[in-house]
This record gives structure tokens, C-alpha cells and sequence, in this order.
């Protein structure tokens, strides 16, 4: 790694080696997402989600009836951003949110029939994506990975 006697001090050299670089275990979390995503997106175009939109129906059918601000801690995203992606499935009849029953009180979040419906569908692609062959792993691999992964998510929020 990079260090104080590193030669890019007297500029002959650069900062980074990419031994340095692919050693860098938040830097491969980063490419991981940016190859998956695409492949998750293909996926679900079919049933016209966006990977954050399906994450968002598979919470609340999970979770009827979940507080708007608990949904947005599940998705790690702020309040306002989840009132933001909830609006165009809310436009689509895929999810309804309760009246507020006063300032400060949690809106909850249902889902629709609708939505189920769409979950169902979008589901056998999203599990085809997600096999431990399409990522390249084994069964094994993949359980530990998810339970690394799990654990730097868990770390890194409060």
C-alpha cells in the first residue's frame, strides 16, 4: 500500500501500483456492484423495475404495512429519497401508503396486489442472477461472501 517512502513523493512514480489497488477490498465491493447491477437491470426489464424498485416491493411484501422511515433504514437510504422512489410505484398502483395519522406519526407502506403480482414475476430472473454460478462462485463462496458482505453493511451502519 502506499506509504510515506513510496516514490511518487519525489514524482518519478505513481501513487497507486494496481497490486494496490485490486488489494483494496471497498474498491472490489464497488466493481462488484458495477458488473451486478447491469445484469440485475436485464433481469428485471422484462417486468420494468429498476434493482432499487424491486428491492423496495420485496420489503414491503415482506414487511406489510412498514413505516416509511423504517423501509428507507432497510434500503439505506434517507427518508426523503424513499418518499422520492415510492411515488412512481405508488403512480403504478403497486403499493399504497396509509393516511398519516398526525405529524410525526410513521406512514405505513402496503403492497398491492398488484405489486405482489409484479414480485412474483420478476422473481425467477432475480434468483437465476443471483446462483452462485452466475456470480462465478460455489455454493460455499457464495455463503460466505453474503455473510462478509452482511457483516462491512452491518459495520459500516450505524
Amino acid at each position: 500500500m502506499p506509504n510515506a517512502e513510496h516514490p511518487v513523493r519525489t514524482g518519478k512514480a505513481p501513487v497507486w501500483t494496481d497490486s494496490d489497488i485490486d488489494g483494496l477490498a471497498g474498491w472490489n465491493v464497488i466493481r462488484a456492484y458495477l458488473a451486478f447491477v447491469p445484469r440485475m437491470a436485464q433481469a428485471l426489464a422484462p417486468a420494468e423495475l429498476s434493482p432499487a424498485q424491486f428491492g423496495i416491493l420485496v420489503q414491503i411484501d415482506n414487511s406489510p404495512g412498514i413505516a416509511q422511515g423504517a423501509l428507507a433504514r432497510r434500503c439505506l437510504v434517507t427518508p426523503q429519497s424513499m418518499g422520492e422512489a415510492l411515488l412512481p410505484l405508488e403512480a403504478l398502483g403497486l403499493i399504497v401508503r396509509g393516511e398519516r395519522p398526525g405529524r410525526g406519526h410513521p406512514i405505513p407502506v402496503h403492497i398491492t396486489d398488484a405489486g405482489r403480482r409484479l414480485v412474483r414475476k420478476a422473481t425467477k430472473a432475480v434468483l437465476e442472477v443471483n446462483t452462485p454460478a452466475a456470480m462465478g462462485l460455489t455454493a460455499a463462496e457464495q455463503r460466505t461472501l453474503v455473510q462478509l458482505l452482511r457483516k462491512v453493511v452491518g459495520t459500516l451502519v450505524p
